[in-house]
């Protein structure tokens, strides 16, 4: 019997405002699971509002409407986000120390300050952060340094979704080649976790991912499987030279 396709995140709508200007209009999308899917589009495309929606850190006011889920789940039933990982844009600037801070996120996920400290510890070394750094407050590390507890925090759990605003920004060469080999190392150990990743650099969605959404201007423009065949810069760029054509009488 053919198995039956499983979906990580299935957006049937969103359409969100910010007061009366409208920011999406009817995003529909859907990741299957185990993808490593790049989430593509300009800067102010609505890539971050559309994470933002997903996770429910966004407030809808009575404009917008959203119907999503996720892990088969509603977006907002708080029970699946103890299987969700989620990497900000930006790092945390709280006023404790690295450790604490992971050790709470630890707490979220039920783990105890041992198990907390084993599995950061674990993350950490994979990333050549020295131990010590643990014991700076996030807001004294470098924007590198931060960035990688912030990478940490998404995987304290087991999360069998990891949803990811720019990972590899404000990390030197080597540390982003660094966090594609965790993500690789991770999926292949984990192949039913689903990786949503919003990046600008089309050379690493075509070494990495296998699986593409692409929006312009708040509108979808496509979905679906990559073969990680050279030339996305190229099928980029037609699909959105064809989409503002289309639509360059709606802005």
């Amino acid at each position: 019997m053919k198995k039956r396709k499983t979906y990580s995140i299935n957006v049937k709508q969103i359409n969100a405002y910010a007061g009366r200007q409208q920011l999406l209009f009817n995003i529909k999308f859907k990741v299957p699971t185990g993808k490593v899917c790049a989430f593509i589009g300009h800067n102010g495309a609505g890539k971050t509002t559309t994470v933002k929606t997903m996770l429910a850190l966004r407030p809808l006011n009575i404009r917008s409407k959203a119907n999503i889920r996720l892990l088969c789940s509603d977006f907002k039933d708080y029970r699946c986000r103890k299987n969700i990982g989620y990497i900000p844009e930006k790092g945390n600037n709280e006023h404790i120390t690295a450790r604490d801070f992971l050790r709470y996120i630890g707490y979220f996920y039920g783990l105890t300050n041992a198990e907390s400290d084993k599995k950061m510890e674990k993350i950490i070394h994979f990333f050549k952060l020295p131990k010590n750094r643990l014991k700076v407050k996030m807001n004294k590390l470098s924007s590198g340094q931060n960035k990688i507890i912030t990478i940490c925090q998404a995987f304290m759990g087991k999360p069998k979704l990891i949803v990811a605003d720019e990972p590899t920004d404000n990390l030197d060469p080597e540390t982003r080649d660094m966090f594609w080999r965790f993500v690789k190392q991770y999926h292949k150990d984990h192949p039913k976790t689903t990786f949503f990743l919003i990046t600008h650099n089309l050379d690493e969605i075509e070494k990495y991912t296998n699986y593409i959404v692409v929006i312009n201007h708040g509108r979808m423009v496509y979905e679906g499987n990559y073969d990680r065949s050279p030339g996305l810069r190229q099928k980029y760029a037609k699909m959105r030279d064809a989409f503002e054509a289309k639509h360059r009488n709606l802005w």
